[in-house]
């Protein structure tokens, strides 16, 4: 999925960004830039990760863990291009590859016997191999890999599933797609990770059915059992699913000065700190843009005045989102009339 994809569709939100930045930046601490890709065929990389899937010592790692991260890495990107990297027909059998290597994985993560600060760092090595061979798996486009991405939701294992649970909204397109949602609802009955609930939340907005009051029940009490980032993604989500169980939520999501007062933006520390600072710019564009959009799709009219003041917003970001919303209205009334 495309950044702009990406923002229509998840918010922009900020854990989820700070997640991944936030984990990049520890991958690159630990093992230093990825090196240059080597001139290898898609199976090759297979092979290779195949070789050492599930493998381990006393529940200490391998020590070609650098490697075999890179090597997922660059699996994961070359699947970016799958129809030109593999056979026909090859997108399959690599998914029915990788979700084996999944699946053992899942049962080493379960192995390691070292407690403490050495878990932690052994558990943060797995964590980039493993959550590579996620996104690859998701990159094959497959309903193989989509019931594998569904298995690790199901499992229910952080940080893995909050993975599991993006990959799966992003293969909202395919057949079948809508038997992750009862998983996901599942993750957020049970859930109290910030990142995971934010994510599922977000997820749902993509894959269930619009006015599912299943869903839109669970994403109700989440809005109102949270603050931060993670109501305000269940706004958002509500609204996209033609919910207004959001509204009071939105209406200060609608608000510029809502976001410009306070200390709004959080950020975790490594030793678990929150962190608060006035939210930035650029952020509150992102976040307003994706409050239009998603409010445009209920016809509150209390709603409707917020999105409609607006108008004369300093972004022209803001501004673009806004008048696209009331041209798709006007275009809707019109045709409500011309149908009665």
């Amino acid at each position: 999925m495309s950044w702009s994809l990406l923002g229509r569709f998840f918010g922009v939100p900020l854990v989820i960004v700070a997640a991944i930045v936030g984990g990049a930046v520890t991958v690159v601490t630990l093992f230093g830039g990825p090196a240059a890709p080597k001139q290898q065929t898609v199976d090759q990389l297979l092979q290779a990760l195949e070789a050492s899937s599930g493998e381990k010592s006393a529940g200490i790692l391998l020590p070609r863990e650098k490697e075999l991260w890179q090597t997922a890495l660059e699996l994961s990107e070359r699947l970016k291009n799958k129809s030109a990297e593999l056979p026909e027909g090859g997108a399959e059998v690599a998914a029915t590859r990788l979700a084996d290597m999944v699946r053992s994985e899942m049962t080493r993560v379960d192995q390691v016997t070292v407690s403490g600060d050495e878990l932690a760092k052994q558990r943060a090595l797995q964590s980039a191999r493993f959550e590579f061979l996620l996104r690859a798996l998701a990159r094959t486009e497959t309903q193989v890999g989509l019931s594998t991405l569904i298995e690790v939701v199901e499992r229910g294992q952080e940080p893995y599933v909050s993975v599991a649970i993006q990959e799966l909204a992003n293969l909202h397109g395919l057949p079948d797609s809508q038997t992750a949602v009862a998983p996901i609802l599942a993750v957020l009955a049970k859930s109290d990770r910030p990142e995971t609930l934010l994510v599922a939340s977000t997820a749902l907005s993509v894959l269930a059915s619009k006015n599912d009051q299943r869903v839109t029940g669970v994403l109700a009490s989440v809005r109102l059992a949270n603050d931060g980032e993670v109501a305000w993604s269940a706004a958002l989500a509500l609204a996209r699913l033609g919910s207004d169980a959001g509204k009071s939520t939105l209406l200060d999501m609608l608000d510029r000065s809502f976001w410009e007062t306070g200390e709004r933006y959080e950020v975790t520390d490594e030793k678990g700190n929150v962190l608060r600072y006035r939210m930035p710019p650029e952020r509150v564009k992102a976040l307003l843009v994706a409050s239009v959009e998603a409010a445009s799709n209920l016809r509150d009219p209390q709603l409707w005045e917020a999105i409609e003041s607006l108008k004369a917003d300093p972004s022209h970001e803001v501004q673009g989102a806004v008048m696209r919303a009331l041209g798709a209205r006007q275009t809707a009334n019109a045709d409500t009339r011309e149908n009665t």
